[in-house]
């Protein structure tokens, strides 16, 4: 039966000296890793990895496989369609349909596994705790890596963060094609030419990050690369993108503890939405807390069926009221602009948030600014004809 083992924060012991005592120890069980809005979990037996979890939507295997240039999103909406109504596993589905061969699932769900553990390297806190003889799931993809190896690829990512960071200040920044042409041993490999090519002089990065499906720390190596070798450019340095004032019809002090007892009176009354966006403010005021992460969560899941019930329902179509040209001339987050790119009047709420790099909670809060601005509506899906 599984029992809680070392628990602490990576502020006290960080992840190389953690993964060094759970090889060192020979352990086997779970690395539960939580931060403000993922959950990670590694997986050991006898000291090595086996496995990795993650709730983050850009480790989920579809948008690996979008990542990866492995199927496009319509094929992926039309597996999550078929997946609704069987509930048989989508790497199953996709080699049923002819898409991905067995093989090339059980790889691409072993680099998964491993993109989400080189991925831990790059927090800079998260509460731990490690359950002793607890193993992965029964249908986890099971992996076979020494602590070592992974030491040395994590601590070569989190070195390499530093200095693409150096260069790709935020994920404001605009980037620019040279008259430099890519050369052949890069021009060849699928996924740098993608990443390439949707630089176009107008995307910031966070938008780049976004159409790929990647991990920001993989689209940003690549740029990097380009840049130093010439291929690329910088051309426009941005600061954060400052975040739009909530709606609320309450005035909150700027004390935390005020944001967050204001937040627990609107969670009883019914309105999650400016809830969530006192907390966010608290949240940032304070760090992290357990008290605010709890009421986020409980936040965000009433929003979600708030949204679904009466905003948002997820069956209806989403329209374009403006054209895109119009929209250029809008102050439209990266977010907004993937959803809206998305919006092609076939496809319902649900199917766009199910291909989209985002959470659940940040797909549907842009989509409801979206409609609230009038940017889109919403329509019945057109029953078919036989």
């Amino acid at each position: 039966m599984p029992t809680t083992g070392l628990t602490g924060n990576l502020k006290t012991m960080a992840l190389p000296d953690l993964l060094q005592w759970t090889a060192g120890g020979r352990k086997t069980g779970t690395l539960c890793l939580v931060s403000d809005r993922f959950e990670k979990r590694v997986y050991f037996r006898d000291g090595a990895i086996i496995g990795s979890s993650s709730n983050d939507p850009r480790e989920y295997l579809g948008q690996f496989l979008l990542s990866e240039g492995l199927i496009s999103e319509h094929q992926l909406k039309t597996a999550f369609d078929l997946q609704a109504r069987t509930h048989v596993m989508l790497g199953r589905i996709l080699v049923s349909n002819g898409l991905l061969s067995e093989t090339k699932v059980v790889e691409v769900l072993r680099l998964k596994a491993e993109e989400t553990i080189y991925s831990l390297f790059l927090w800079t806190e998260a509460d731990f705790n490690f359950l002793e003889n607890e193993l992965p799931p029964g249908d986890q993809v099971l992996v076979s890596v020494r602590v070592d190896e992974i030491l040395m690829e994590g601590l070569r990512r989190y070195d390499t963060s530093k200095k693409i960071r150096e260069v790709l200040r935020n994920n404001g920044v605009v980037l620019a094609r040279s008259t430099t042409a890519l050369p052949p041993d890069i021009a060849s490999k699928a996924f740098p030419k993608r990443i390439y090519d949707l630089v176009d002089g107008q995307r910031e990065l966070a938008e780049i990050v976004l159409e790929a499906h990647a991990s920001e720390f993989n689209v940003c190596q690549v740029l990097y690369v380009m840049v130093q070798r010439g291929f690329l450019a910088v051309i426009q340095e941005a600061g954060p993108r400052p975040a739009r004032p909530a709606k609320s019809s309450r005035r909150p002090a700027e004390g935390h503890e005020t944001l967050v007892e204001t937040a627990k009176d609107l969670l009883r009354s019914g309105d999650p939405e400016t809830a969530l966006a006192l907390l966010e403010k608290a949240r940032g005021l304070v760090g992290k807390s357990p008290e605010i992460n709890a009421l986020m969560q409980v936040a965000e899941e009433h929003f979600i069926e708030r949204a679904y019930m009466h905003y948002l329902p997820a069956k209806k179509i989403p329209v374009l009221k403006q054209s895109l040209e119009s929209l250029v001339d809008q102050d439209l987050s990266p977010e907004e602009v993937f959803l809206v790119s998305r919006v092609n009047g076939s496809w319902d709420l649900k199917s766009i948030i199910s291909i989209s790099p985002l959470r659940e909670i940040d797909a549907l809060r842009a989509l409801k600014k979206l409609r609230e601005r009038g940017i889109i509506d919403l329509v019945e899906a057109q029953a078919k004809t036989a």
